[in-house]
This record gives C-alpha cells, sequence and structure tokens, in this order.
C-alpha cells in the first residue's frame, strides 16, 4: 500500500515569525505535512534560539530545547531583510510559496516594502497571515506586545489569582498559545476559500482579540446585567461556581469541576453527608456559592480521609463518573502512561541524547500528523531553496552572503 498523503503536502509557507505564537502555528502546519521556510533575521537569527535550558549534566547543548519545540521539521534561511537585496529575495520566495506570516509591529512590513498589497501583485493567491499585539489599525496598533500584554489587556490576568491579591501570570504563554491557534485555524479556511475561488487574502490577527475571544461567559454576564456583573478572580476557584476548582487532597491537589446538580447530589451522598440534602436549595449552585466556605472543608476532609489521590481519583471518576482529575505536574504528564502516549514523543537529539517534543493535538484517522525532523541550523537551507527554489545561481549566493544579506552558521 502506498503511504496516504498528508493533509498540507505541497502547501509552502514562507515563515517569517518569533517566539511563540507564529512558530507554534507553523509547527502544526509542519506536521500536517507542509513544507515551512522559517526566514531569521541575521547575525544570529532567531531570538528563542538563544534561551538555553541546561541539562542535568550542566552542559550547555548548541540548539535550545524551546526553539527546537516549536521550530523542529522546519527549513531555515537567514536574510537581512531590512535591506533591498533581501527584500528581493522575500519576494523572489513569495512567488513561489501559498502563505506568508510574519508577526512584526505593524509598519515594520510597511517600511520593508513587503505589505499584503505589494506582495499580492507578485502572487494572487497568496495568502498572507499577521500577528500583533492589537491589530494592524487603530490607535494601540502601534504599540510593542507579547503574550503578558495580551493576558492584561485581554481580562484574562484579571481573573486570575487570590481575590484580594495580585493577579497572578498563569506560567505558560496561554495568549500565544490562542494565537496560534486562531491563525491555524484561519490560514486553513484562507487556504479553504482560495480553493474554491483562486484569491488569496490578507488576515488580521491581535494576540488581545485572541485572548479576549477566551473568555466564555463573562462578556455576556457584564452585558445582561448591564455592567452589574463584571467578573471578578475567584482564586482556587472559578468565579460564579462551586465546586469548580483545586481542592487539598491527601498527596496534593485535585482538580474537582461540577456544573450539574446531578453531579453534586452523586458527590455529597458518596461524601455521606445526606443531612445537606435536607436543605431546599442545595442543589442549586448559588447556594453552593453562598456556602463555598463551609462546603469546601467537607469536600476536603473527605479527600483526605481516602487512602490516596489514586484512590480519591478511582472513585470520583471511574466510580462515580464525575469531572475530577489529579493536578499534574509539567512532568508528571510526561511520563503518564495515557497522556504522553497521544501528546509526547521521545526522538533523538545531538545536544541533549533525546527530547521529548509535542506532538500534534490533531489526531487525524487518515492522515496522521507527524514529526518531520529536527530544528535547522540557522541558514541551513540557504543553497536548497534559492538555488534549487528561485534559480540563484552558486555565484550569486556566495555574493549575497559575502555582502551579509544571507547568513549560514553551522553551529546555530
Amino acid at each position: 500500500m502506498t503511504e496516504q498523503k498528508q493533509i498540507l503536502e505541497g502547501v509552502r509557507i514562507l515563515d517569517l515569525t518569533q517566539w511563540l505564537a507564529g512558530p507554534q502555528a507553523t509547527r502544526l502546519m509542519v506536521d500536517l505535512g507542509a513544507e515551512v521556510i522559517k526566514v531569521e533575521l541575521p547575525p544570529k537569527g532567531e531570538h528563542s534560539r538563544h534561551i538555553r535550558i541546561v541539562p542535568k549534566d550542566g552542559k550547555d547543548g548548541a540548539t535550545p530545547s524551546y526553539f527546537i519545540m516549536h521550530n523542529r521539521g522546519k527549513k531555515s534561511l537567514c536574510v537581512d531583510i531590512k535591506t533591498p537585496a533581501g527584500q528581493a529575495v522575500i519576494k523572489d520566495l513569495v512567488k513561489h510559496c501559498d502563505v506568508l506570516f510574519e508577526n512584526f509591529t505593524p509598519g515594520i512590513m510597511e517600511r520593508y516594502g513587503l505589505t499584503y498589497h505589494s506582495l499580492s501583485a507578485i502572487n494572487p493567491s497568496l495568502v498572507m497571515c499577521s500577528v500583533s499585539t492589537y491589530g494592524q489599525t487603530g490607535p494601540y496598533s502601534r504599540r510593542i506586545g507579547n503574550d503578558l500584554v495580551a493576558l492584561a489587556a485581554g481580562g484574562l490576568l484579571h481573573l486570575v489569582g487570590e481575590p484580594d491579591g495580585y493577579p497572578a501570570y498563569p506560567a505558560s504563554a496561554i495568549g500565544d498559545h490562542m494565537t496560534a491557534l486562531n491563525a491555524f485555524g484561519a490560514i486553513m479556511a484562507a487556504l479553504f476559500h482560495r480553493q474554491r475561488t483562486g484569491e488569496g487574502q490578507h488576515i488580521d490577527l491581535a494576540l488581545v482579540d485572541c485572548t479576549y475571544n477566551s473568555h466564555d461567559w463573562a462578556l455576556a454576564a457584564y452585558s445582561v446585567t448591564d455592567g452589574a456583573v463584571d467578573p471578578q478572580r475567584g482564586g482556587s476557584q472559578r468565579a460564579g461556581a462551586f465546586p469548580y476548582g483545586a481542592f487539598k487532597s491527601r498527596d496534593g491537589y485535585i482538580a474537582i469541576g461540577l456544573i450539574t446538580e446531578a453531579h453534586w447530589v452523586t458527590l455529597v451522598k458518596r461524601m455521606g453527608h445526606e443531612e445537606l440534602l435536607t436543605s431546599p436549595e442545595f442543589k442549586t449552585n448559588r447556594w453552593r456559592i453562598q456556602n463555598a466556605d463551609a462546603l469546601r472543608v467537607i469536600i476536603e476532609e473527605w479527600l483526605q480521609s481516602l487512602p490516596s489521590d489514586e484512590e480519591a481519583i478511582r472513585i470520583m471518576a471511574d466510580e462515580l463518573r464525575l469531572p475530577v482529575a489529579p493536578i499534574l505536574s509539567i512532568g508528571q504528564f510526561a511520563e503518564d502512561p495515557h497522556l504522553s502516549k497521544r501528546m509526547v514523543e521521545t526522538m533523538p537529539n545531538p545536544d541533549y541524547g533525546e527530547l521529548k517534543l509535542l506532538q500534534s493535538p490533531h489526531k487525524f484517522s487518515k492522515t496522521p500528523p507527524r514529526i518531520p525532523g529536527p530544528a535547522s541550523r540557522l541558514g541551513q537551507h540557504t543553497n536548497e531553496l534559492l538555488g534549487g527554489l528561485c534559480g540563484y545561481t552558486d555565484e550569486r549566493i556566495r555574493e549575497l552572503k559575502d555582502q551579509g544579506i544571507l547568513v549560514e552558521n553551522a553551529e546555530g
């Protein structure tokens, strides 16, 4: 049998992004078979190449794991796009690409003559995606930002932490991750539109927009109450629901997220607190919120009376069929036999011996994603891309390298 083609096989993406939102989106695409050309800026390439995590033996590997995680399988080209010659290289590549993806601050691509208007004149079917903090237009558009700025301005940071304490950063770049997934979906939709019409188009994505879009009920609550309800931090519990959060158990913490009245009744009976059933309102979420402190004591005393957290999870998840889970660390997830099988792949790596990498969360029955290869050295594919794809002569490539327009580094 011949191997099934991957969904994005034959799609070529020119990736001018850095850090996380863009690289994660194109990582998902390369796992589905797309050819991703990662354009980096001289002299040292993408910033995340230089975030180094020291392994247990204390030796600093040549390629940092942060960069490897989100850029494996991509081809590297290091071009000085601040120069006319470098801009000409990008325009030559655009002729052969389906997608151009960039995340410069608005105004930068215009300064370099690489706007959608100019590039679509070269390739009318081009899909261009621009990711920025506040979007391409509006009074905030030229402000620089990052994930933290998006979480702050997007209303998410305000909701994380203890009610009377500082807003708490959630320890992962959630704004970047949400933007990456939105970019992935938007580019796929634009390619689908192009397939039907032959037309390319420009996609304007903002980190703040994608963060604010993550709120499920908060805006509706604010609107229907004419501003009387403006959701606040709930600490270890989700604001507006109980029990829905972290609870102290015998061995650590367990997440319990009960939504329905039937779930609550089931847990109350299993804990042996039938006296709670005598209250005519005990089933309602309002009653549970009003009595949250006392109910927390009851729940945590019951959890800590059990022989282990494993037994508590078995009772609630398997026996009672309630939505609960242990609160796992990154390492515990990576070693879990069910979870790691779906999301963690261990691959050989010349710097670390072997490295655990994220698998794609997209599980297709006929075209499964696969990690195509390791992260590239800086400028590793210069000759292949410019010579083989754009028809540059060896002499022209050497000339651009001598001028510092193209950079190739065997160690970076």
